[in-house]
């Protein structure tokens, strides 16, 4: 009997590198051949029909294609494709999935020049076999969530699609380039780099140009990284770590302000009184005189 009783459907938009995917799951995600009636049909989407076990044989514009255990094949949208089956074949276990690739906006080049290759690479795939096993075990905990539609289905379900597009690039064997470069140097420890670019250099006489350097992109996506991270400028936070340090010498030392203003890499004494003063509220002399009398 079909995993699948009740009717449903639930599509998901994901962001995928440049641009967005829409998919679209209903409860033809997981059928066995003999259950579905398949008729000669199209639809705008692309569809990807994964047999995890027997054989399909899947007719698409007049051509039939033979997928085996662990085949993937890829339907293009609008083309007329059924399921050739008869009581004489055994049965197969199969996965469907649809999507919808959207177009991003005009006047974004570097998303278009993406889109297209995609699309190119999409148009260029029919067959492509699931070697190390990993496109099998995505559908298997994409039907799991369906099937017991726990909280946060949603969200799991959204990460197991992006998971699934990722792989099927892996699999093509093709560098699409849909990732902008930041992301596929920096993404997910992005942080923790810009961190540790700080902490090591916050006390030098440190430029822009060399975390630019250091990340490998312009200085003005350095800028755009900076405020998505942290909500300031390099220069902002190039301030705020130096000032950060002022406040333990001018607390712990009795080193004087102007010795304390160069340490912590100002030129220039009054400007370093200036930034403290608009971030502490309080001159540097006044803030030593009220901590240390507090701390005696």
């Amino acid at each position: 009997m079909p995993l699948f009783e009740n009717p449903f459907a639930l599509q998901i938009p994901v962001r995928v590198g440049y641009f967005s995917i829409v998919f679209y799951v209903n409860q033809n995600l997981h059928v066995i051949s003999s259950e579905v009636n398949s008729v000669p049909h199209n639809h705008h989407d692309y569809e990807l029909r994964y047999v995890s076990s027997g054989t399909c044989k899947q007719v698409i514009s007049g051509e039939v294609f033979t997928v085996s255990k662990g085949g993937c094949l890829v339907t293009q949208p609008m083309e007329y494709h059924w399921q050739s089956w008869s009581p004489k074949n055994s049965d197969s276990i199969q996965y469907n999935l649809r999507f919808s690739v959207k177009a991003p906006a005009k006047n974004n080049e570097g998303a278009t020049e993406a889109y297209e290759r995609f699309l190119r690479l999409l148009s260029e795939i029919r067959i492509l076999q699931d070697e190390r096993g990993k496109l099998g075990v995505l559908f298997e905990l994409l039907t799991d969530e369906i099937y017991h539609q726990q909280y946060g289905i949603v969200q799991s379900v959204r990460g197991i699609c992006t998971q699934i597009i990722v792989e099927l690039i892996r699999m093509s064997g093709q560098d699409v380039k849909i990732f902008p470069t930041e992301e596929l140097k920096y993404h997910g420890h992005e942080r923790l780099r810009l961190d540790q670019f700080f902490l090591a250099k916050y006390l030098t006489n440190v430029r822009i140009q060399d975390l630019a350097a250091e990340m490998n992109v312009s200085v003005r996506q350095v800028n755009y990284i900076m405020h998505k991270l942290y909500g300031m400028s390099f220069l902002q936070k190039l301030t705020e770590m130096r000032l950060q340090h002022a406040l333990t010498q001018l607390t712990y030392t009795d080193d004087s302000i102007a010795a304390i203003s160069k340490s912590c890499g100002f030129q220039n004494q009054n400007y370093f009184a200036k930034c403290f003063q608009k971030l502490y509220s309080v001159t540097p002399s006044d803030y030593r005189r009220t901590t240390q009398k507090r701390l005696k």
